[in-house]
């Protein structure tokens, strides 16, 4: 790519640099909504940036629509940055966008398993407003459970999915309640997986009983395996949960056994020099 078709991709983009942004930093309110409803797609960035950074919370409405409407992938990603930036306030609008917001959020149960860059990591969250509350953390949890509680199927998904993301990151335990309450209520496999998913992110051993029940009894294989593997991320063995493993290691699904055996290396470690759990 030559320098003119890179200068060109970005500026199409909407790429700003920060001293781009700093010459624009006093604009008044009214030369901001100006500048975030320019055609130059730069001019939209520059707006969203210097709009999140005072966090101008009169402008989140409009913030949501670029979300919604914007195009230019910097546009788009400052846009996401500045209703971040806003915290608390701009919780309530991104839950009602959560699902509305482009095709890359999971529809069906996956066929392979995603690899995380660590035990403890979190899978990647495909909903773009999910991620934006992920970023919010703890000041969304109230109304993300809410949100699940209300049952709002595809929405709903993308909450339980935000709700794992946060809490892999602030251990925030005040959504397991109603997560537990669904896993047992919500009949649709993709939620009840994203739901086992998300428990892979709560440091207790409240969940592991669920799981164990989860990998013992569900029908589907895939919500099997994952069940395993959130067992695992979770690292917190039990004989009862040792013993459930083994069992499992009959399962009549070979990837099911292989994520089961991983598993089981992987709390052995954790448990080395204490009989009770060999």
């Amino acid at each position: 790519m030559n320098e003119y078709i890179k200068t060109r991709f970005l500026h199409l983009g909407g790429y700003v640099s920060e001293r781009e942004i700093k010459d624009y930093e006093d604009y008044a309110p009214f030369e901001l909504e100006r500048l975030f409803t320019d055609e130059d797609p730069k001019k939209r960035s520059i707006a969203a940036a210097v709009i999140g950074r005072r966090r101008l919370r009169e402008f989140i409405p409009m913030l949501c629509q670029g979300l919604v409407e914007e195009e230019a992938p910097y546009s788009r990603r400052a846009i996401a940055e500045a209703l971040g930036q806003m915290g608390e306030a701009a919780v309530k609008p991104l839950v009602d966008l959560l699902g509305k917001i482009g095709h890359s959020q999971e529809t069906a149960l996956p066929q392979k398993m995603e690899k995380r860059a660590s035990r403890n990591s979190y899978p990647v969250i495909q909903d773009v407003a999910a991620n934006i509350l992920v970023k919010i953390g703890n000041p969304a949890i109230p109304a993300l459970i809410e949100k699940v509680k209300a049952g709002d199927g595809f929405a709903t998904q993308q909450a339980i999915d935000a709700i794992g993301g946060i809490v892999s990151k602030t251990g925030d335990k005040r959504a397991l309640p109603a997560l537990l309450e669904a896993l047992e209520q919500f009949e649709d496999e993709v939620s009840v997986w994203k739901i086992v998913r998300a428990l892979s992110a709560f440091q207790t051993l409240e969940v592991i009983k669920p799981l164990e029940l989860v990998l013992q009894n569900h029908p589907n294989p895939i919500i099997r395996r994952e069940a395993a593997r959130s067992i695992g991320h979770i690292g917190l063995p039990t004989p009862n949960l040792i013993q459930v493993l083994k069992e499992a290691l009959k399962d009549k699904d070979k990837q099911v056994r292989k994520e089961v055996k991983f598993t089981l290396k992987l709390l052995k470690r954790l448990t080395k020099g204490n009989p009770m759990f060999h």
